[in-house]
């Protein structure tokens, strides 16, 4: 239930973060056509699909955070996995 809320609202977001050509990019690069309907909330489906796939997982990562309005992407990334503490670490 939550998975889907959470895909409306980004779904909704789509339309707001980014212009029309940018809309355009992310969807060609996700695989959704362009001539279909509802194409932002088949966009919305296509994220976090393929778990087992890092390439996959980062992608959707940089895209929620693009939408969810995180200002780096690298730190978006580790707070939606809850790696904030790799921030603090010094080699």
């Amino acid at each position: 239930m939550a998975l889907n809320r959470e895909r409306k609202m980004l779904s909704k977001q789509v339309h707001k973060k980014f212009s029309w050509k940018e809309r355009n990019e992310v969807y060609v690069k996700w695989g959704v056509d362009l001539k279909s309907k509802h194409r932002s909330v088949q966009l919305a489906w296509c994220l976090w699909t393929n778990t087992e796939d890092l390439n996959h997982v980062r992608e959707s990562a940089a895209l929620v955070a693009k939408l969810v309005g995180f200002i780096n992407s690298g730190e978006a990334s580790r707070k939606i996995f809850g790696l904030s503490f790799l921030s603090r670490w010094k080699p």
